[in-house]
């Protein structure tokens, strides 16, 4: 078995963006030469594509999230989790499952508050603008068709 050291984690890395660049590198160069009118194209089919896999991907999220919570509460009413005894210690148990829960939803609750404020996404989009105003229109432009229609 091949042990994670982080000097093979960043050699990893370095080979994914080498990859990517040499991926994506071609595709910037043929955006650039684009006239205003292409970019906005690219960008209305790119954010309408995004916006409808994004939607997607959460309503099915969604779903599962009910049906599994549904199905506990069906197992619960019926007594099946009645029959279910912690082994060993259970209230030691409980107390690291509810401190692990803890410091997850705070990591979580922390990195949301950091990266999804309205003042970073304001100043994200400012800059995009400010690069490429057209093919920000059409992102913006797509994005709201996607939820639309």
């Amino acid at each position: 078995m091949v042990m994670a050291t982080p000097e093979l984690i960043e050699e990893t890395m370095d080979t994914i963006k080498y990859t990517a660049l040499r991926v994506t590198q071609p595709l910037y160069e043929k955006y650039d030469e684009l006239p205003g009118n292409g970019k906005f194209g690219v960008g209305a089919v790119g954010g309408y594509i995004a916006t409808k896999l994004s939607i997607r991907t959460t309503v099915t999220a969604a779903k599962y999230t009910g049906a599994a919570f549904i199905l506990s509460e069906v197992m619960n009413q019926a007594g099946l989790l009645d029959r279910v005894a912690p082994s060993g210690n259970g209230d030691e148990m409980l107390f690291k499952v509810k401190r692990k829960v803890t410091k997850t939803v705070n990591d979580c609750r922390l990195a949301a508050k950091k990266h999804l404020s309205y003042e970073t996404f304001k100043s994200g989009y400012e800059t995009c603008v400010k690069k490429d105003k057209m093919g920000t229109l059409g992102l913006t432009t797509g994005a709201v068709a996607g939820l639309v229609f």
